[in-house]
Parts: structure tokens; sequence; C-alpha cells
């Protein structure tokens, strides 16, 4: 049985580091923000809103290694944090009071 002290769990919440992405240039942060985030939320992007002249070919290679080694990662960590979370048992506990 796991037993998960709520108080330690929120004071490490607390504690842990603001998740930010890698520094990116221009033409990376232009796929990130114009496909990917839009993508990742689920909106349509159409071929012909995409301005091919606001990245090259190096861009998209930063992005899939920002993607596999930054978002990828955490996505993985944040499932099996919540999947961990989720089958965890309630308990009830009695309290004593002064």
């Amino acid at each position: 049985m796991i037993t998960v002290s709520v108080r330690q769990l929120v004071d490490a919440i607390e504690e842990a580091d603001v998740f930010k992405l890698p520094h990116m240039n221009a033409g990376t942060e232009y796929i990130y923000n114009n496909l990917y985030r839009r993508l990742s939320y689920g909106e349509n992007v159409k071929l012909s809103e995409i301005d091919y002249n606001s990245f090259e070919l190096d861009d998209v290679d930063s992005m899939r290694d920002i993607y596999s080694d930054v978002l990828e990662a955490n996505e993985n960590r944040a499932d099996t944090l919540a999947r961990t979370l989720q089958g965890i048992s309630p308990m009830s506990a009695i309290s004593a009071f002064v």
C-alpha cells in the first residue's frame, strides 16, 4: 500500500521549478507558436496559413529536438505521476485534536 502525505506533496509541488521552454531562435519559435502549439490544442492549421519564409529546415530539426528532449519527456513524467496518484486508494484517518 502506498501512503502519501498531502502536506509533503503540496510542499514538493510548490518547490518545483516552473516549466520553461529552452531558448528558441525566431524560426523555431514561429514553428512552436504557429504550428505545434495550435495543433496540440486541437486547432486546424491550413497549409495556406503557414509563412514558409519565417523558418528554415534547421528550425524544423530544432523543434523536433525540443519536442523529444523537453515536451515529450515532461508529458511522460506528468502522465506517470498522474497514474500513480490516481492508483492510490483513499484512506480515512483519525485526527487527534488538542
